[in-house]
């Protein structure tokens, strides 16, 4: 099985100018193993990301991951010390990895990290679960999951 992985900085091209709103940086994640969800969701927030910067001068990082295994193993290897760390993360994964798991391993890195678990299972556990290990909060999927992971984007970091 061939595991992909895509890393994504958006660049908007233009100066930071030095009445910046914030001072502190973001770092946007999708981890979703829907190779079609991944890609419009991404979209998404990338299109949000760009009006976020546009609109506040505020520097956001996006990265996205088809599998569980990319991101963590990512997560390891990075500083997040002085970034606000976003994830959206799918609760069912490939590899027998589930959102509780990278939920669990990103609040271990980055305590104030904010998870936002998905999933389209009507099973009440999972949400509960999520939420009482931290989830920021936990969204059933639906048609208008880019638009609602945008709109929560875009009131997190303004």
């Amino acid at each position: 099985m061939e595991v992909v992985s895509t890393t994504k900085k958006i660049d908007t091209n233009s100066k930071i100018s030095t009445n910046t709103t914030s001072d502190r940086l973001f770092e946007v994640i999708v981890i979703e193993d829907n190779h079609l969800t991944n890609t419009i969701l991404s979209r998404a927030l990338e299109s949000t990301i760009k009006s976020i910067h546009n609109l506040k001068n505020i520097s956001v990082n996006f990265l996205s991951f088809h599998n569980g295994s990319d991101y963590l193993s990512y997560l390891e290897s990075k500083n997040f010390d002085s970034l606000k760390l976003i994830v959206f993360s799918d609760y069912h994964l490939e590899d027998n990895m589930d959102g509780g798991e990278i939920l669990k391993n990103t609040k271990q890195k980055k305590a104030d990290a904010s998870v936002i678990i998905m999933s389209d299972s009507a099973n009440e556990q999972i949400w509960l679960e999520a939420v009482k290990n931290g989830a920021y909060c936990f969204l059933p999927k639906s048609n208008k999951i880019p638009v609602v992971c945008s709109e929560l984007l875009f009131q997190m970091v303004i």
